[in-house]
């Protein structure tokens, strides 16, 4: 480890609170949370924590990796809010090839009107499986939203015609039935939902809530069971082209590439819900490596497409 910087602020039992509660609320591959969280004196510790039964889900870690860029974010936007400057840094971890990300402070700030919006949004921030009724986004709004990612030019794309609808429907649809006829995936994907209906109900604090799940049209393809209704394609071009739909792709295609789209899709969100927009993403779909190979030829992206995020109002 680096030697204590003697200037570093030393988190107060308050701020590791705030740090704690900030990290917690990140978005995560169902909810599993993969990673460790602790703060010591001056160094807060983000590390990569196994998981079991991802396997099928997540062969490659992608998702995995992403979940660590939610939490990032969230303990970036955290410090911020405490008004200090957050300084990264990766650290190899002893006996393998992991990193841990050591986050530290020395300077003071104010934090901006963004930043505070963005965190004031951790709490609120959730899931919206449902269809939009509401209106469709505004362009002002889509600009506002693809620039919180924070990425390069490229690395952001916006469904916006009926042929580009129709060719994720495509995709989607062919990933729905592959994942559907997966026995290994199915038994995998049980394993994670948890029904509320058994001793407790309390909301799961890992795993996926039933009530949570879509049943049919375009909010079941993000997350396909055994008992889904698989949409006819026709009508989720047409879903496609009502809500609005972001890609997130990048030109590479390693761990910290999906690390670093993981922070772009939590600074998006929190960004949507903070102007009263509602969101849901997909990554199941993007498992399967022809899904990947067909979605970044037909919508002719740059690079590597990891997530779909779908937005709108829900009244």
């Amino acid at each position: 480890m680096a030697e204590r910087n003697p200037r570093a602020h030393v988190w107060s039992a308050a701020e590791r609170a705030v740090l704690n509660a900030a990290v917690e609320a990140a978005p995560s591959v169902h909810n599993a949370r993969p990673w460790t969280f602790a703060v010591r004196e001056d160094v807060a510790e983000l590390r990569r924590h196994p998981v079991d039964l991802l396997d099928e889900h997540d062969p490659l870690g992608r998702d995995r990796e992403l979940s660590m860029g939610t939490a990032l974010t969230n303990l970036l936007l955290a410090v911020e809010h405490l008004g200090l400057v957050p300084d990264v840094h990766e650290v190899a971890e002893p006996g393998c090839d992991r990193t841990i990300t050591t986050v530290t402070a020395v300077h003071r700030t104010h934090p901006g009107q963004e930043a505070e919006r963005r965190f004031a949004a951790i709490e609120h921030r959730r899931s919206y499986r449902g269809t939009f009724p509401g209106r469709q986004l505004s362009p002002a709004e889509r600009t506002s939203l693809g620039a919180a990612a924070g990425l390069a030019r490229g690395e952001t794309h916006w469904i916006t015609d009926t042929a580009e609808a129709h060719a994720v429907a495509r995709s989607l649809g062919y990933a729905a039935r592959v994942m559907q006829d997966d026995d290994a995936y199915q038994r995998e994907l049980a394993h994670w939902i948890v029904h509320e209906d058994e001793p407790g109900g309390q909301e799961p604090e890992s795993g996926i809530a039933e009530s949570s799940l879509g049943r049919r049209g375009l909010p079941a393809v993000g997350l396909v069971t055994d008992r889904t209704r698989l949409p006819d394609e026709t009508l989720l071009a047409a879903r496609f082209e009502h809500d609005s739909v972001l890609v997130l792709c990048s030109t590479g295609d390693t761990a910290d590439d999906h690390e670093r789209i993981g922070r772009a899709l939590e600074l998006v969100w929190l960004e949507a819900t903070s102007r009263g927009i509602a969101a849901s993403v997909m990554t199941q779909p993007l498992r399967l490596r022809e899904v990947r190979t067909a979605l970044a030829e037909e919508l002719e992206l740059d690079g590597f497409p990891h997530i779909l995020m779908r937005f709108g109002h829900e009244a």
